[in-house]
């Protein structure tokens, strides 16, 4: 770290969205008192993947860290800050019983990482769908219309034909949602309070690293898209789905899309779902209850889609990526048809009756997946004192807006745990080393170039 790091320390955050904002915000809470965070944007930035309705807030996940760091998160969502945006439902969370892509081991390995490394207590198990329905009766109705989702079982069935919609799960009242934009707009309200400046539009896009033409290891500042250089002696880099338009992260990551659809219920429908909790199958798809908009949000995991493309910027010479292609830029773009597909498909398993419903609107979030799943923070190796990555949400990282910042800032002034600097530090060394670890990473994703039904005009007034 560097000997001139103190409060007075001018530093720059490029991106407003989870990492940025909580790590301006942790920041701030230290005694950090000279921080701007830049962002094409205003907050709740709209190329953030925390742009959404809702987000799930839980803790069992199979890495022991983050269940560790999710058990930590939740205990500060219950912060009267959050009063508003929280709502504690509890989760249910199981696994269909089919084996490909790790499916039911990813279940069966986050429930036992919580037993042991979290709050248990409020675990109900669920070995069945009965179980299921005397805890929500809601989740009987149409039950003689629930269908097996495509897959690899036990018993060498890998279609639904012939194959009952088996489930096996937990309830943890440990679980729930979160408002995401509106606690975005929340943390920086506080981050304002404690004297952190926010600039958007085109003083905020940045374009480039500004170096030190004396020493080019040195990054002291960054240039935006309207020429305006911006000095700092730490710049954050925090753009998420963005990051390989300002760096080459040589295979950690890239830009990842996941299909949301937006279903509106019937008064009658609204009556029977409201109290549901969160509804999670693992590496399957998820649901929350509906608003009061009579809106439910519906999420398929089988279907991931990255975009191929060159970066216009000519600085930006490192080749074709995944770049994102979300809809700040692409309003009317939705999910492509086979997401559309894969969703209804997993209503047919989840809540049958909406197997065949019309989907009011759908579009592509956007978030970066690294190859390992674990996040990067840490310093850039080409400027090991200045240049600080913060990033890798790898779709399961809104919950952290309350605790990720707490770790930038012990990783910026050398306090971070030693393994954990190991696990998070910038790591292209790392890239295929060790394919157990990639699995997840290594998945079939769709190219956007292939698909169709995604792709709309908007129209003329």
């Amino acid at each position: 770290m560097s000997t001139q790091l103190n409060h007075s320390t001018p530093i720059i955050i490029v991106g407003a969205g989870v990492f940025g904002l909580s790590s301006a915000w942790w920041l701030a809470r230290a005694g950090y008192h000279n921080i701007k965070v830049l962002d094409r944007w205003p907050v709740p930035s709209p190329s953030s993947a925390g742009y959404d309705r809702n987000k799930i807030i839980r803790t069992e996940y199979p890495d022991d860290i983050y269940s560790i760091l999710s058990q930590e998160a939740i205990q500060l969502w219950r912060d009267p800050l959050w009063k508003d945006v929280f709502h504690p439902t509890g989760w249910i969370y199981g696994t269909d019983g089919s084996q490909d892509q790790d499916r039911e081991k990813t279940f069966l390995t986050a429930v036992s990482n919580t037993h042991a490394l979290g709050d248990p207590s409020k675990i109900v198990e669920l070995p069945n769908w009965d179980a299921a329905f005397r805890l929500y009766p809601g989740l009987a109705f149409a039950h003689d219309r629930r269908q097996a989702q495509v897959g690899i079982y036990t018993d060498g069935l890998s279609t639904p034909k012939g194959k009952k919609p088996t489930f096996r799960g937990i309830y943890n009242g440990n679980a729930g949602w979160v408002e995401s934009t509106n606690a975005m707009l929340i943390l920086k309200r506080e981050c304002e309070r404690l004297g952190v400046e926010f600039v958007a539009g085109e003083s905020g896009a940045v374009v480039e690293f500004v170096r030190d033409p004396a020493n080019p290891a040195q990054v002291v500042g960054v240039r935006t898209a309207n020429g305006t250089i911006w000095r700092a002696e730490k710049v954050i880099v925090a753009v998420g789905a963005y990051s390989e338009t300002l760096l080459d992260f040589q295979g950690q990551l890239h830009a990842s899309g996941y299909c949301v659809s937006h279903i509106r219920m019937t008064e009658e429908q609204y009556q029977r779902y409201k109290d549901l909790p969160v509804l999670n199958i693992a590496r399957r798809g998820y649901c929350f209850p509906p608003n009061e908009d009579r809106i439910f949000k519906i999420c398929n995991l089988d279907i991931t889609v990255v975009n191929r493309e060159r970066w216009p910027e000519p600085s930006c010479d490192w080749g074709v990526r995944s770049l994102p292609r979300d809809q700040a830029y692409h309003p009317t773009d939705s999910q492509p048809r086979v997401g559309r597909e894969k969703t209804l498909e997993f209503a047919r398993y989840i809540l049958p009756e909406f197997g065949d419903a019309k989907i009011e609107s759908s579009k592509v979030c956007w978030d970066v997946e690294t190859h390992d799943d674990n996040w990067i923070v840490g310093y850039h190796d080409s400027a090991p004192d200045s240049l600080f990555i913060a990033t890798g949400g790898s779709g399961y990282t809104f919950k952290n807006l309350t605790n990720i910042g707490k770790y930038v800032v012990q990783a910026l002034e050398g306090q971070l745990d030693p393994e954990w600097k190991d696990l998070w530090r910038w790591r292209p060394d790392r890239v295929g080393v060790f394919p157990d670890r990639e699995t997840r990473n290594a998945r079939f994703k769709f190219d956007l170039r292939d698909c169709d039904g995604w792709k709309h005009l908007a129209p003329r007034l």
